[in-house]
């Protein structure tokens, strides 16, 4: 009998120990904690109770739906002290996996608990309950997510449920949380640790803007180069990179001129072309280069200078310069002479050659040169205005269509200025048309105009403003030129024309202001009035070639050569012969200019061979000197003019074939 009682103890407490640990127990705990609503100690109580007997089925069976879905109800109740939102939701994904496990009787226990939560869910199949279900749970979830603000949780969440709908919200929660830490924090180093980690945050945009404006305020601070140069290096994207780039070029142009080198302002120039400090710069750079240009002193430095700088008050300075230097060195190529003034002019290192000289009143003098054009296909006149000591006071060009050359030049005494030789050729190809033109003292053109003839070679001019123009005219279908005189009037219109016999060029012409002497570069000179008819001619030896005449106190001299020697010969007002005279040439060669000096005398200038010769002739006829000017290059002779003060001479010439000297000889 007392075995059998044992027995149906035993019996009695294994039925007892499996339905204590059943979930349908639990359940009616959970209800009694739901109907209690949010009264405590109630929902704890029965919801520990619940819990307990849950958590003995987990421990035998992991993956019990019914345990799995009751620890997600309790631990995802609101009014539960020990709730755990992740940890419910990790529950519920289990039970929903075992949903197809629920028995008959599973679902009527969930049926009342349904109920009891709601009653329009009594009834629902187990899988629309469900439904609600995990939507509760997991809404509960990120909403306790969303209101913690807490970046373990968001992180926990995207750790732990990679494939969650709500993913991306958390995405954006985590993200919003660590960039208000970034603005909490209220450093650069903040936001651009945000900025690395999370490139692709909603705020990542108003981040970097707010980075870029904190980090701007402490280069402002700092007020530095490297500050802004930091900034630009490292922010090219912020609204204040322009302003920060303009304020580095202003500090960038500090540190260069306090530096005061051309190497760092040339540099400062290429790094920074849109610095506010640009035209500063440039105005120093063109100071450091004009002292560098100086303190070398080379032909090299100024060529330099201008090559950068062709106009300017500088240009002024470095040309006059240069002019000194090329002059000097021009002067130690040349025999020593009484050079009161020796100066070089080159035009932008272009290939300058011939023209002429004419002095003003006050002492200044204009050098007229040739010169290639901008595009070195034509040539163009340049025109150099020097003071009495030989410094350049202005510079121009000058020019028409295709090639332009000056041979001839005068300046009157209200310093009106007079030029002539040729224009409209084209080099090498067709021949010009005689050129001619004037300009007022203010250098505002008066005439510039075109006649009959090829060219203009040379040039008188009257007092009252008319002009002489001698030249030659050669039509193309002949061979030899025909010598032709031009008369104009003030304004530069045509008086009158004429010509003489064919075979010879008007190259000289001389004039007191009645009379012309006139010399063909042959052995027949003559005289003609002031309406071009002859006075008095004269033939010569016909191995004679008379290339350049000039009148003085009544008397034409004429200079040229005679079987390979120079010659000069004077005639008198009446064309009677009354010395001549021969000297040595250095080769074979003509010359182009002669001008009466102050004390009666007259000089003569020419081009023979590689050198230049000028002579003088005194007032009785005899070669008082007879000067050649040769060096290792070549010196070509274009022009002289009177110096009325000290009874010197102004001559030009070409050196090189390149570069024009001017000199003033003492007599």
């Amino acid at each position: 009998m007392k075995r059998i009682f044992l027995a149906i103890l035993m019996s009695a407490a294994v039925a007892y120990n499996a339905s204590a640990q059943k979930p349908e127990k639990a359940f009616e705990d959970i209800v009694t904690a739901v109907k209690a609503k949010d009264r405590q100690p109630a929902v704890d109580e029965n919801l520990n109770k619940a819990r307990a007997t849950l958590e003995k089925v987990l421990a035998k069976d992991s993956n019990n739906a019914m345990a799995n879905l009751g620890m997600s109800i309790i631990l995802s109740y609101d009014a539960y002290s020990q709730k755990d939102y992740f940890r419910g939701w990790r529950y519920f994904k289990k039970a929903d996996a075992a949903v197809s496990t629920f028995t008959p009787d599973d679902k009527k226990v969930l049926d009342g608990y349904f109920m009891a939560q709601k009653l329009e869910r009594r009834g629902k199949p187990i899988d629309k309950n469900m439904e609600i279900e995990r939507k509760l749970v997991e809404e509960k979830l990120i909403k306790y997510v969303r209101e913690e603000n807490n970046l373990k949780y968001a992180e926990k969440f995207l750790s732990e449920f990679p494939d969650s709908k709500y993913y991306n919200n958390v995405v954006h929660i985590r993200n919003y949380i660590e960039f208000r830490t970034a603005e909490n924090a209220g450093t650069v180093e903040a936001f651009n640790y945000f900025l690395g980690k999370y490139p692709d945050a909603a705020q990542a945009k108003i981040a970097a803007e707010e980075r870029n404006a904190l980090a701007y305020k402490l280069t402002q601070e700092a007020n530095t180069f490297a500050a802004y140069k930091n900034f630009v290096d490292n922010y090219p994207d912020a609204i204040q990179y322009e302003e920060a780039k303009k304020k580095l070029g202003i500090l960038a142009f500090d540190e260069a001129a306090q530096k005061h080198t051309l190497d760092a302002i040339e540099q400062f120039m290429e790094q920074y072309p849109n610095s506010p400090k640009m035209p500063e710069a440039k105005l120093l750079k063109r100071q450091l280069l004009f002292d560098w240009a100086k303190s070398v002193n080379s032909l090299e430095a100024y060529n330099k200078f201008v090559s950068q700088y062709p106009e300017g008050e500088m240009f002024i300075d470095i040309f006059n310069l240069k002019s000194a230097a090329l002059g000097q060195s021009i002067a130690a190529d040349l025999p020593m002479e009484n050079y009161k003034v020796i100066r070089g002019f080159d035009n932008n290192q272009a290939r300058d050659y011939g023209g002429a000289i004419a002095t003003y009143s006050d002492g200044s003098l204009m050098v007229i040169a040739n010169t290639p054009s901008l595009n070195d296909d034509m040539d163009d006149v340049w025109m150099i205005k020097l003071d009495a000591e030989g410094k350049m006071i202005k510079n121009d060009i000058l020019g028409n269509d295709f090639d332009d050359r000056v041979n001839t030049v005068f300046v009157d005494k209200a310093g009106a200025l007079y030029g002539a030789g040729l224009t409209n050729a084209i080099r090498d190809n067709v021949p010009g048309q005689s050129w001619f033109f004037k300009m007022n003292p203010q250098g505002k053109n008066v005439c510039n105009a075109k006649f009959d003839g090829n060219e203009v070679l040379s040039m008188v001019v009257y007092e009252d403003g008319r002009s002489l123009l001698g030249g030659y005219l050669q039509a193309a279908d002949t061979v030899e030129p025909t010598p032709l005189i031009t008369k104009l009037n003030a304004q530069g219109r045509k008086l009158w024309t004429r010509t003489y016999a064919p075979g010879r060029k008007v190259t000289s012409l001389a004039s007191d202001g009645s009379v012309c002497s006139i010399a063909f570069n042959g052995n027949w000179v003559m005289q003609i009035d002031e309406l071009g008819y002859i006075k008095w001619d004269a033939m010569a030896d016909d191995s004679c070639q008379l290339s350049s005449a000039a009148l003085s106190n009544g008397k034409t001299v004429y200079t040229g050569t005679k079987q390979g020697q120079g010659y000069t010969v004077t005639f008198d007002a009446n064309g009677k012969k009354l010395s001549e005279a021969t000297f040595e040439l250095p080769g074979e060669g003509r010359f182009t200019q002669s001008c009466a000096m102050p004390d009666g005398s007259v000089v003569s200038g020419g081009t023979f061979g590689n050198a230049m010769i000028l002579v003088k002739i005194d007032a009785s006829g005899n070669v008082a000197f007879a000067k050649t000017f040769d060096g290792s290059k070549q010196v070509a002779f274009n022009g002289l003019a009177a110096s009325a003060a000290d009874n010197s001479v102004w001559v030009s010439a070409t050196y090189a074939d390149s570069d024009i000297v001017v000199f003033k000889l003492g007599l």
